[in-house]
């Protein structure tokens, strides 16, 4: 498993041959995998790897089956704001952790503030729903596991 927040300038290789380097990834709407990587290509632009073009998320580069495409018009989205089941605020999601094999989400990284996040540090979540919007999705936590 690994934090996609990790694979921020991660190489990303096609057919031996270097095509750029992450910028971010993204995950799907529903927050249940990785939807794709921002990849910035050698000469400057922003382009979309999709999940399906990614081979391997190794320790060292992203192996991919073509080369980086088009962006999408949601290659923006991000979950954002986190709330509990009975609506209070709690946070907002700073990670995901995801298999490398499969590109599925294993856990949600939550931070309730910079002071919360010193004294008692950030927390995980795998039971979660998500409310998608135009460009963050609210994350609704289904038990407060691990708080």
């Amino acid at each position: 498993m690994t934090g996609i927040k990790k694979l921020d300038g991660m190489p990303v290789m096609t057919g031996g041959r270097l095509v750029g380097h992450v910028v971010r990834g993204v995950l799907s709407r529903d927050g249940r995998h990785l939807a794709g990587l921002v990849v910035k290509g050698k000469m400057g632009g922003t382009k979309w790897l999709g999940r399906k073009e990614i081979l391997l998320i190794g320790k060292m580069a992203v192996i991919a089956a073509a080369d980086p495409g088009k962006m999408p018009d949601d290659a923006q989205y991000r979950l954002y704001r986190v709330s509990g089941a009975d609506g209070e605020r709690i946070g907002i999601v700073t990670d995901a952790i995801i298999y490398e094999e499969t590109l599925r989400v294993a856990a949600l990284e939550i931070s309730q503030g910079p002071v919360d996040d010193l004294v008692t540090g950030r927390w995980y979540t795998t039971a979660f729903s998500v409310l998608p919007g135009k460009h963050t999705g609210h994350v609704t936590i289904i038990q407060n596991e691990g708080r």
